[in-house]
């Protein structure tokens, strides 16, 4: 039995899907700007759902109209993402360091360090959700609701729309995997960190197959979830194989982040004359949390390649 909106305009569809989209966003802004737990994440993760599901189903609406939100939501994405990297790197710092025995005064060091970038960075949120650039974008927000620009895509059946742009989806996860040489990612070491040329260019690769992975996912999440189901089971398999990509690239990415932050540290000290020990410590257990991140990724990535929608 089909799901009971694959018949529908998708159009329609889509529509109903962006303006839940904008709703969880209207929702989220005022506890991030209050800086509640986890507010700017949340938000964050709004912004990037709509975002992504513009660009996995582009068709649906205006090209140029796409484009420009997109950019919009980028930007808006940019800033929170300062905020929240420097909220994540002081969570692994307590953690990490403290399952590799880093000492309580190295840690405390590198934390108020972090709390204070990370209040800097909240402000410059704040200021930009108070500024002209926010403003318009709302009112970007609120025009799409109100409405939504038509594609060529508007008058087809949601389900055959879903299943060929999950499909370029999953071909765009096969082109990075095929890019991208998990071995040598997995393989990074510390000593390693110190070639940043070569480094950001595998990084870079990585970030291109987590982006990817992170396209399926929430492309299949919003067809495959009430009020607007489209697809099945077959999808959502696919969804949570691209989720799983994104989350090990994900952790990888943020474990090798504080592997360099800690390497930073360890010169800086060296160059002072202080201990770098703590640091280096530190920088070895990140760098070995980022390697065991990716120990379910070739999986992921073969059930992806091997599977459509």
């Amino acid at each position: 039995m089909a799901p009971p909106h694959s018949a529908d305009p998708a159009g329609e569809v889509f529509t109903t899907i962006v303006a839940e989209h904008v709703r969880r966003i209207e929702q989220r802004l005022p506890p991030a700007l209050a800086d509640e737990d986890d507010a700017v994440h949340r938000l964050r993760t709004a912004v990037r759902r709509l975002r992504t599901v513009l660009a996995v189903y582009r068709p649906v609406f205006d090209r140029n109209e796409v484009k420009q939100l997109r950019r919009r939501l980028a930007e808006l994405g940019d800033v929170l993402g300062e905020a929240r990297d420097l909220e994540v790197r002081r969570a692994d710092v307590e953690s990490v360091g403290a399952a590799a025995s880093v000492s309580r005064d190295a840690r405390a060091r590198l934390v108020a360090e972090l709390d204070r970038e990370h209040a800097a960075a909240h402000a410059r949120f704040v200021d930009y959700a108070g500024g002209l650039q926010m403003r318009a974008t709302t009112a970007e927000l609120i025009r799409w609701v109100r409405e939504p620009p038509r594609g060529k895509a508007a008058d087809r059946r949601a389900g055959k729309v879903a299943r060929q742009r999950l499909r370029k989806a999953v071909d765009r996860v096969g082109r990075a995997a095929a890019d991208l040489d998990l071995q040598a990612l997995a393989e990074v070491t510390v000593e390693d960190l110190d070639d940043r040329a070569a480094l950001d260019d595998l990084l870079a690769r990585a970030h291109r197959l987590r982006k990817a992975g992170r396209r399926l996912s929430q492309g299949a999440r919003a067809v495959t979830r009430t009020p607007t189901k489209v697809l099945g089971s077959s999808a959502k398999e696919l969804g949570a194989a691209g989720k799983a990509v994104q989350s090990s690239l994900g952790d990888h990415r943020d474990a090798l982040l504080l592997a360099l932050l800690a390497r930073d540290h360890a010169a800086e000290a060296a160059a002072h004359g202080e201990d770098p020990a703590p640091y280096d410590r530190l920088a070895r257990a990140a760098t070995r949390r980022a390697a065991d991140a990716l120990a379910d990724l070739p999986d992921a990535v073969d059930q992806l390649t091997s599977k459509a929608p």
